[in-house]
This record gives C-alpha cells, structure tokens and sequence, in this order.
C-alpha cells in the first residue's frame, strides 16, 4: 500500500514492516504519523506484544554480548546532581544549568562538541538522562549512537531498566514519553542501524532484527510510562 505526504490512508490491518515504514518515512509528517499511531492503536498493540523469537534473541547476544553499566551515583536529587556534576567539572553549581544548555545546543551539530571532556561524559550524560527535556534526551542518545564502536552495546544498555539511559528516564512519573517522542527516538536508532548496516559493521539480518527488538522496547517503555503516570494520577485523585 502506498502512504502519501499529505494523507495516511486507513489500513485494516498492519503489519510490523508497514509499522516501520511509517513511522521512518521522510515523506510523513511527524503529526501525521503521531495520528496514524493514534488511529491504529488496537492493531499496533497487537504487532508489539510480539517477541523475538529464542533463535533470534541468541544470534543476537552472540554476535553483540549484552553490556550494563551501572549508572553514576549520587544524592538522587537534582540539587546533589547538580554539585556533583559541578565538582567534576571544575565549575560553579550556578553555571551548570548553563553549561547543559550549551551542552544541548551543541548536540545539533557533533563537530561543536570538541569541550567535552571525554573523561566526565560519563557524569554529563547521567546528569542530562536524570534531569534533561524531552529534546536533550534525543539528541543526547543520536550522539551517544554517532559516537558507538558497537551500536548494539549502546542499544542494549540505554533501553533497559537500570542503566541510567533512555529507559531510567521515562519510567520517572514526571518523565512522560508521547507518540511524537516515541517516533523521534525509533527514528534516531533506525538511522544509526542504517548507518552501521551501510558501514558493513552488521549485516542486513542483524539490522532486521536490532531493529525490530529497539521498537518494541521504546514501544514498551512508552506504555509503561504510561501506566506509572496513570498510577500517580489515581493516587492523587483518591486523597
């Protein structure tokens, strides 16, 4: 079937490549396709209870063994990050919020992130994952993916629970991941598989599955926020 720029035609059913052409498609608005998602829930609820299967899931942990990394500890407050971060900096705590805004502006072009000290990108990157907006985080993981010896590593680490990535963040009740960031970030990972496919660092089976395993997973952290908002929301409803 065919998808025009100014209009989605209705589907009765969907299945998880026309999902992905989608929601990747340069000729579809992002609004266009937070709609799609929006009108076609029921099915695509249906495509993402879907798993990979043992066999690909074990192709898949040979081939890129699964990291985690704990994630930097601190006070578990913005005011202790931001000393801390400070601290390792060398900065003053007023002049953080400063430097991450920098740190931000410079994420829309690589080339402008020659300041960062690679020895504390490490304590940035726990600070903007704890404590940044929606645009930050997006921008901070296509940095993160650019910069990858090993995409699958990065993939694996930063969307899963207790990592201190993209996952850590969005299960924060304050944190919520709507369709419109929930197409942002598929298209930021779908770019870098492409990319790494392209390079000839993954094959074209890998990319197939990497990818198919990363929108389920972002499809999953979406529904868990959520669940934890609508939860706070119950909470505060019934005092």
């Amino acid at each position: 079937m065919k998808y025009f720029a100014m209009r989605i035609s209705s589907v009765d059913s969907i299945d998880f490549i026309t999902l992905k052409n989608v929601l990747t498609s340069v000729n579809i608005t992002d609004a266009q396709k937070v709609q799609f998602i929006r009108t076609n829930r029921s099915e695509i609820s249906k495509i993402m209870e879907q798993n990979i299967t043992s066999e690909e899931f074990q192709s898949l942990m040979e081939l890129r063994p699964l990291q985690k990394f704990k994630p930097i500890k601190n006070s578990f407050t913005k005011a202790g990050d931001k000393v801390l971060l400070a601290k390792t900096l060398g900065i003053k705590t007023s002049e953080v919020s400063k430097y991450i805004e920098n740190v931000a502006e410079s994420l829309k072009d690589i080339d402008k992130l020659g300041f960062l000290p690679e020895d504390k990108l490490e304590t940035i990157k726990s600070y903007i994952y704890r404590h940044g907006n929606k645009d930050q985080i997006v921008s901070f993981l296509d940095y993160e993916l650019t910069k990858a010896k090993d995409l699958s590593k990065i993939l694996y680490s930063t969307l899963e629970y207790h990592t201190g990535g993209i996952a850590d963040y969005f299960i924060r009740p304050i944190h919520r991941m709507d369709n419109n960031t929930m197409i942002r970030l598929y298209n930021v990972v779908d770019k870098h598989i492409k990319s790494s496919e392209k390079a000839g660092y993954i094959s074209f089976a890998d990319s197939e599955k990497i990818g198919k395993w990363a929108l389920i997973k972002i499809y999953q952290l979406q529904n868990n926020s959520k669940l934890i908002n609508a939860i706070k929301t119950y909470k505060v409803l019934s005092q």
